[in-house]
């Protein structure tokens, strides 16, 4: 029964996953059109984009797999119960956030679950602090401020004159397509190995089509969740936006794709929507845009990681308390 209800809930919480974060790889597309019915095509191009990159990282994100399993952050032993509480807790936040329109990291959701959780449950000593700092803290961290020094700097180095009334070529809308895409891809990639990992606990077999469960149910939930709800945290992106020309957009894009590719490829857990902040702020060099970008990526840490923490705390509290009654 517990396996049913927690790949239940992995379930929920990846479509909540892609309902809160799909719009961000794709706002770009829908920045001249939010409202209208040609949104809905944007969000199904990140949508599939973000599928096959959560598909495919049971290939490409091995090393992120490992990472972020509860079993490396915390040197207790646990069992299916402390996972069911970190998928609800998580859950519950992103979905939340989703319904009010607000962008938040599901990675940080996730982290600070676990962390509190085990904090809660076993001791501060419980956790492994050497390896939470160096492989997960640091990168996520230090992966959005990376991308907007790194932008920033390009830009600044980079910089020409803009010419008054020049037409954009007609590459450049097929170039954003492509950026979204790419972008969307990466999301899935370092995503999914973060929530599937949740799942595989619950498969006692180790054989490869075990590994591919997990990962699946995320697929399709990240596209069904981008598809229902997607646009609400769209529009508040788009609401929130710094004038960007096109050239500075497509970069943007194209870094945020680079670093959360690599992030994925090489065991870094990074937040895409703090790296596309990130990117954007250095991308547009305002010093309005760099304060939004940086209180940004500061929030998580204060709200995310402590609220999914306490949701799980509450959930390990009260959850066998009501199963008790049933």
């Amino acid at each position: 029964m517990i396996e049913e209800v927690g790949l239940g809930v992995l379930f929920v919480l990846a479509f909540a996953n892609g309902a809160n974060d799909v719009g961000k790889s794709v706002a770009s597309l829908m920045h001249f059109d939010p409202d209208g019915k040609t949104s809905r095509r944007p969000l199904l191009w990140g949508g599939v984009f973000s599928s096959l990159g959560s598909v495919s990282a049971v290939l490409i994100s091995s090393r992120l797999f490992s990472v972020f399993t509860p079993q490396s952050i915390l040197h207790s032993p646990f069992d299916s119960s402390f996972v069911v509480a970190v998928l609800v807790a998580a859950t519950l936040w992103v979905l939340a956030a989703t319904l009010v329109r607000l962008p938040v990291s599901t990675t940080h959701a996730i982290l600070g679950a676990i962390m509190l959780q085990g904090i809660f449950l076993f001791g501060l000593s419980s956790l492994a602090w050497d390896f939470l700092v160096i492989r997960i803290l640091l990168p996520l961290a230090g992966g959005p401020l990376a991308a907007l020094i790194g932008i920033y700097l390009f830009e600044r180095l980079t910089k020409r004159p803009q010419v008054p009334g020049k037409e954009k070529p007609k590459w450049v809308e097929l170039a954003h397509w492509g950026s979204a895409a790419a972008t969307a891809y990466a999301r899935g990639a370092n995503d999914a190995p973060k929530m599937a990992v949740l799942g595989g606990f619950f498969l006692v077999a180790n054989s490869v089509e075990s590994v591919w469960v997990p990962y699946s149910i995320v697929a399709v939930a990240v596209l069904v969740g981008s598809l229902v709800l997607g646009r609400r945290v769209a529009q508040t992106l788009i609401g929130r936006a710094f004038p960007l020309d096109h050239g500075q957009r497509l970069r943007a894009g194209i870094a945020t794709a680079a670093f959360v590719s690599a992030g994925a490829y090489f065991g870094a857990p990074l937040s895409t929507t703090h790296v596309h902040a990130g990117a954007t702020a250095g991308a547009s060099g305002l010093k309005e845009s760099i304060r939004w970008a940086l209180r940004g990526m500061v929030l998580p840490w204060l709200v995310t990681l402590p609220a999914a923490g306490l949701l799980a705390i509450g959930v390990a509290v009260i959850g066998p308390r009501l199963l008790a009654l049933l």
